[in-house]
């Protein structure tokens, strides 16, 4: 679905800062349109799970939410045709020097239909065609050691599309969000490295998991040893595993 609005800096924003800072941020937005655009603006939770997605909900909260750190005064704007506009809002972090961590909430940007300005504060119904969630994710105080563990290593066969991925599973146990990459080097019978893979860096969160998938589509049958090795802040955590395609 084309979207006649479009966020120009990015829909995660991360920051870094000690307890009792302010941080001040923005949302660019951009009416590529020759329309009015009516845009809305609410906050979500980010609620993740290691055995289910991921869930937006303003409903209820959970322990590392920063929603009430939060202050944006805008709750909508019309913007007009070709109009560039800049969403101002600033995080406050508690003065509490106990916190420690990652905490988090999204920003959900709704295109509305295009309307008249005169409506918006009148009882309209309006069909949203798309919503955006812009991530925004706080640092607070020192990091932590990195602590991540391989929950579930398997092997992953799709004989439709002769296909084959190894599938890990890994949990963040941290107190940071986690920007982490896997790399698998595997080696056969002599010794000698016949393959190595690489995954995206992908956001991880605290007390949470994260599926990898690494294509090894390209080895014959046989048995390998394999060096699995998970990278974040340049700290590395690694586990040795047999694999064995058939």
């Amino acid at each position: 679905m084309y979207a006649n609005v479009a966020i120009t800096n990015g829909l995660t924003h991360i920051y870094k800062g000690n307890s009792g800072d302010v941080i001040s941020g923005e949302v660019i937005l951009m009416n590529g349109s020759d329309q009015e655009q009516l845009v809305t603006f609410e906050l979500n939770e980010a609620i993740f799970s290691c055995e289910t997605n991921r869930i937006f909900t303003n409903e209820y909260s959970h322990p590392k939410s920063s929603t009430d750190w939060f202050n944006g005064k805008v709750l909508n704007k019309v913007l007009g045709p070709k109009e560039k506009y800049v969403y101002t809002y600033t995080i406050e972090m508690p003065n509490d020097k106990s916190l420690r961590g990652s905490y988090w909430t999204v920003l959900k940007v709704n295109l509305e239909k295009p309307i008249r300005e005169e409506s918006i504060n009148g009882n309209i119904g309006l069909d949203t065609k798309i919503t955006y969630a812009v991530a925004l994710l706080t640092h607070v105080n020192d990091y932590d050691e990195l602590s991540l563990d391989f929950e579930n290593i398997n092997l992953k066969e799709d004989a439709q599309n002769l296909k084959k991925e190894l599938e890990v599973k890994l949990i963040n146990n941290s107190l940071f969000i986690e920007g982490i990459k896997l790399s698998l080097e595997i080696y056969d019978n002599n010794g000698v490295k016949v393959h190595e893979g690489k995954t995206d860096r992908n956001l991880t969160f605290p007390g949470f998991c994260r599926d990898f998938l690494i294509d090894v589509s390209s080895l014959p049958n046989g048995k390998y040893e394999c060096v699995l090795i998970a990278d974040s802040r340049e700290e590395f955590i690694g586990t040795n595993i047999s694999l064995t395609i058939d």
